[in-house]
């Protein structure tokens, strides 16, 4: 007998403990939907990962996060560094319980539990309009100490062996990267207490603003064209919002070969100020000093002599640069 069709992978600290919260709910209706599942709850950083690529190898159809975008980008890890071709890989799923929840919120997921539960059923049903084509991003940097002024996380990926340190590495991510300011931001964030709700990003962003200068970096786009230019931020968009509820990229589409490029360029601090609120709307991009490109893939290399620049991905603190971003278009099934 094969594994049950539904693998559930939970971060049970996610949100504040709202696996807790969600799971009873979430679980009676599985049961009255008549849905064969399993749940593991993770103990460790990167154990989503581990569980995932397991289940992947396993040949189970659907694998389902419960928990915020950082269960997620784990999930998606474990299942994209499996030995398997596209076409084998299990269909990926998510239940929100998150501090940040920000792709569910970009797809427009539903939160009711029997209106997730119907989508699952639907597509390990074979219901072919539950699946739906998503890209997958891919960052290679170089391993670090340190990110933003926090350790990072030493483990490596599933099935890989530990990063030495200025060595590259490669993870993947299904929302959104960035460099330059949104990494010193995402630590501050993960520090705050989640009562702050919808003010997290905010308090995170004025404090960060307070000590921050904007950088000098080199660009070369996947299309052979190079420049060079001042910026506060670069972030590579699948998903519409980062940061718990930012609005980042309103256009973008999660399933259309390309990153929405936002690039900040150097612009004051009160500026900069202005944008904590303004990004929550998507009313950053009628400043003059933000562009928004499109395209498949990016290198980003350090153009000043003010130290190294940092990676967040799916607000995940990863490593320093150079940096190379590619579009893996439609790696993955998403349901919804």
């Amino acid at each position: 007998m094969g594994p049950p069709p539904v693998r559930f992978i939970a971060h049970p600290g996610a949100g504040r403990g709202a696996f807790a919260r969600v799971w009873p709910d979430l679980s009676a209706a599985l049961t009255a939907a008549g849905v064969q599942h399993e749940v593991q709850l993770t103990t460790r950083a990167l154990e989503a990962a581990d569980l995932a690529r397991d289940a992947a190898e396993a040949g189970t159809p659907l694998v389902v996060a419960v928990g915020g975008d950082g269960t997620l980008h784990e999930v998606v890890n474990g299942i994209l560094t499996a030995d398997l071709p596209p076409a084998a890989r299990p269909a990926v799923g998510l239940v929100p319980a998150g501090r940040g929840s920000d792709y569910a919120r970009g797809l427009g997921l539903p939160t009711d539990p029997a209106a997730l539960v119907a989508c699952f059923a639907a597509a390990v049903g074979g219901d072919p309009t539950a699946l739906h084509p998503v890209d997958a991003g891919e960052a290679t940097y170089l391993a670090s100490p340190r990110t933003a002024r926090r350790p990072t996380p030493p483990s490596p990926l599933p099935g890989e062996p530990p990063a030495d340190l200025h060595e590259p590495v490669v993870r993947y991510f299904i929302n959104c990267a960035g460099i330059g300011f949104s990494p010193f931001v995402a630590q501050r964030t993960a520090r705050f207490p989640a009562r702050l709700g919808p003010y997290l990003y905010t308090a995170a962003a004025l404090l960060t603003i307070v000590d921050w200068r904007d950088r000098a970096v080199r660009l070369r786009w996947a299309d052979g064209s190079e420049e060079e230019r001042a910026v506060e931020s670069v972030e590579l968009a699948l998903g519409r919002f980062e940061g718990g509820g930012m609005l980042i990229a309103p256009d973008a589409d999660p399933g259309d070969g390309l990153f929405d490029t936002v690039i900040v360029g150097a612009v004051s601090r009160w500026e900069m100020t202005t944008f904590s609120w303004r990004i929550r709307a998507g009313d950053h991009l009628r400043s003059p000093a933000v562009e928004v490109r499109r395209a498949q893939g990016l290198v980003v290399s350090v153009a000043d002599e003010h130290g190294p620049l940092y990676l967040q991905a799916d607000g995940e603190l990863l490593g320093r640069d150079p940096f190379a971003f590619r579009v893996l278009p439609s790696a993955l099934r998403f349901v919804w």
